[in-house]
């Protein structure tokens, strides 16, 4: 079964820095976790709700690129600096903006630091995807690039 690599141009490049922010394998969308940056490496906002709808906006982006909605994510994964802090008091309103009901699985971590010490919040999704929803990928040897 083919991979495909996803790599929107509206989102850094990242395999200029050794990752693909997307990849599709075995009927799976899986996705580097997205954080509150732009495509120039700029980090958007210094709370928690700016942040998190940043990281949102960039997950939306990539589900767009495959023809999916936040209403195909099966599974939603999210590491917050300090959640005691900013779970409840930032981040959940702009989950609550982002799902409807049936909400995703959902999976919090807390850690003391991300990969950047500006990020406070860093959001992974999982799409399980049909034959269809394959077949149907339009192909341009760079946002969708078979590997």
């Amino acid at each position: 079964m083919t991979r495909y690599a996803i790599n929107p141009p509206e989102l850094k490049d990242a395999r200029e820095i050794g990752y693909n922010h997307a990849i599709i394998d075995g009927g799976t969308f899986y996705m580097a976790g997205q954080v509150a940056m732009d495509e120039t490496s700029t980090v958007v906002g210094d709370d928690i709700e700016t942040q998190a709808r940043k990281a949102y906006e960039n997950v939306g982006v990539l589900l767009e690129t495959i023809g999916k909605t936040y209403a195909d994510v099966a599974k939603v994964t999210t590491h917050i600096v300090d959640p005691k802090e900013h779970y409840y008091d930032g981040y959940k309103a702009v989950y609550w903006e982002t799902f409807d009901e049936p909400y995703p699985c959902h999976t919090v971590l807390g850690h003391e630091q991300l990969a950047d010490e500006a990020y406070l919040v860093e959001i992974e999704v999982e799409v399980p995807l049909t034959d269809a929803d394959i077949d149907a990928l339009e192909l341009d040897g760079d946002a969708i690039r078979a590997v």
